[in-house]
């Protein structure tokens, strides 16, 4: 806890070079063996569910990066324009797969949106947002973005990349910013995973025009989103606690601790 209060910056380094490497040393092993590109965000992702679930319990940070019920219910709306990727992907139609397929891939969503958010919304978030909102929005999203990069990987085209880091920056940007404006993380995870899906199981005969326009459009949506939502005032300051005497400045830190 010292070392993250002292150097969050160089925790965060920690996290990125973790999640790059899982990466690499799957795809390494998947092509040696010679398996798909499913396989290796299986493995990638399987393993980093598995540390982050270990480094989020170590710490005791389950309630501090958002796995916590809204302070009001309403809150839960602002987490409905994240779900408009999937309506556009059920709008487009899906490829309804056999019944194996169907729940490998919701299992796979399901890591990739959990690993995902708890790495880049819930630790890394938590660790930086000490220094500034902003500052921690900005980095988590940047971060997002470069780690969407390792899609070169999959053997995509430069440009299709390109377009996909774009919208990963964008992605990152609004999340980080809902999650810090709200206070809760899950039902990020929840759209994450929805989102994923819905991709995996959609139609692919649809012309590469219309993925680049549907990309940039989105990609602006969802920046317009973020810069929305961090421009929206506190309910309660992060340096509220200053003026305050100092039983109700202690119950204010206690508050603000139990929501991340």
């Amino acid at each position: 806890m010292r070392f993250i209060e002292r150097h969050p910056y160089w925790f965060v380094a920690i996290l990125e070079i973790i999640v790059i490497a899982v990466y690499l040393i799957a795809g390494t092993i998947a092509s040696v063996a010679q398996l798909s590109n499913q396989a290796i965000t299986g493995m990638a992702t399987t393993t980093l569910s598995v540390l982050v679930i270990g480094a989020i319990s170590a710490l005791g940070w389950w309630r501090a990066v958002g796995f916590r019920r809204p302070a009001h219910p309403r809150d839960l709306l602002f987490f409905l324009p994240p779900l408009i990727p999937v309506l556009l992907n059920l709008g487009v139609g899906l490829s309804i797969p056999s019944l194996f397929l169907f729940m490998e891939l919701l299992a796979l969503a399901f890591l990739i949106g959990f690993a995902e958010e708890a790495i880049f919304r819930g630790l890394m978030l938590n660790a930086l947002k000490a220094r500034g909102l902003w500052q921690a929005a900005i980095i988590t999203a940047l971060l997002f973005g470069l780690s969407h990069s390792l899609n070169l990987l999959s053997g995509k085209s430069g440009a299709a990349i390109l377009i996909q880091i774009a919208y990963a920056l964008a992605v990152g940007f609004a999340f980080a910013a809902v999650v810090l404006k709200k206070g809760i993380l899950w039902p990020l995870v929840i759209a994450h995973t929805l989102i994923d899906f819905t991709s995996f199981i959609g139609r692919d005969d649809f012309p590469a025009v219309w993925n680049t326009i549907a990309g940039i459009a989105l990609t602006c949506m969802f920046m317009w989103y973020g810069l929305y939502l961090m421009w929206q005032k506190d309910a309660v300051p992060m340096d509220c606690t200053a003026d305050l005497p100092n039983e109700s400045a202690a119950q204010s830190r206690a508050w603000q601790d139990g929501i991340g």
